[in-house]
C-alpha cells in the first residue's frame, strides 16, 4: 500500500513530481495516458519504490522494488534543486523520507 504523499521519478531525469494523494494522481489525465517505462518509479513517503507501470495496471498492487533510504532521497531531492536553479543545495538534508517527499513540494511551491 503506498503511502501519500510520494514522489514520481522518471527514468533517466532528475526532475521529481510531487504527487499529494491518490486521487490527485487519478485525476490527473496526462499522468494516467503516460507510457511508463519498467525503470520509471513511485516513491512514496515510507520510502517504497513502487514500478510506475505495476501501478497503472493495478493501483493496489503491494509489490514494491526496495526501500529508498534517508541518503538516497537527499541524493534525489539534491538533483531536482539543481535543476530547478535552488541556490545551497549541498544544504539540502532531511530526517525522514517523508520530510525529502515534503521538501521536494516546497521547492516546486
Amino acid at each position: 500500500m503506498i503511502t501519500w504523499p510520494a514522489l514520481i521519478k522518471h527514468d533517466g531525469e532528475d526532475e521529481l513530481i510531487y504527487i499529494s494523494s491518490l486521487i490527485e494522481w487519478q485525476n490527473d489525465e496526462e499522468m494516467l495516458l503516460y507510457i511508463f517505462t519498467d525503470r520509471d518509479v513511485l516513491i512514496d513517503s515510507a520510502g517504497k519504490v513502487f514500478s510506475l507501470s505495476v501501478l497503472q495496471a493495478d493501483i493496489n498492487s503491494n509489490d514494491y522494488l526496495a526501500v529508498a533510504s534517508v541518503d538516497n532521497m537527499v541524493e534525489l531531492v539534491r538533483d531536482h534543486a539543481a535543476i530547478a536553479r535552488q541556490c545551497c543545495i549541498e544544504k539540502i538534508n532531511c530526517q525522514t523520507t517523508r520530510q525529502a517527499v515534503e521538501l521536494v513540494k516546497d521547492l516546486t511551491d
